[in-house]
């Protein structure tokens, strides 16, 4: 929340994880923060942060496999790296979720590189990956990291007990 705050969120985030860890929630929130046009991001209440929740704001993108594909075409980044580019629609900020981003052939990979080396402003790339090892080094390095994990049963416990205790307290007030 403070690298949101400060706008200070790296330009490329990679997030690894099993499915049902939530990389892609946490994609969804980086994205909608990063548009939000509020000074607490994201607010919630404000037409970018409404157009990102619904998944229509134009100034978030999407890459994923195309339909009944396997991986992610090297056109596909292509694309991407094009229109990174261009001016954002209505936000400051354009944000790219690469969803599946393991699944990329080393010609889109290394397409993708071109726009990691000299990103432009008011770009982030977000990378979902299951898995990081066919996800090329050089691509790594020009990323932040994002592990994410599932909760164990006593962890998620713990969390809903210290979140209904915030509740409870927060009621009293």
């Amino acid at each position: 929340e403070a690298l949101i705050a400060s706008d200070r969120l790296p330009h490329a985030v990679i997030i690894e994880g099993d499915n049902g860890t939530g990389k892609r929630t946490l994609a969804r929130f980086l994205a909608k923060a990063s548009v939000c046009s509020e000074a607490e991001r994201p607010c919630g209440v404000c037409r970018n942060c409404h157009l990102a929740e619904i998944g229509t704001h134009p100034d978030i993108e999407t890459v994923a496999p195309e339909e009944k594909k396997k991986n992610i075409a090297v056109e596909q980044i292509r694309n991407l790296r094009t229109t990174a580019y261009h001016s954002a629609h209505t936000a400051k900020r354009r944000v790219f979720i690469i969803e599946q981003a393991n699944t990329m052939n080393p010609q889109a990979q290394n397409s993708l590189l071109k726009v990691l080396e000299e990103p432009p402003t008011g770009v982030y790339i977000l990378l979902l990956a299951d898995e990081c090892d066919k996800i090329l080094t050089t691509i790594k390095s020009r990323s932040q990291y994002i592990a994410m994990t599932r909760f164990t049963a006593a962890e998620l416990s713990d969390i809903l007990k210290r979140k209904s205790s915030d509740a409870a307290t927060m009621s009293r007030l």
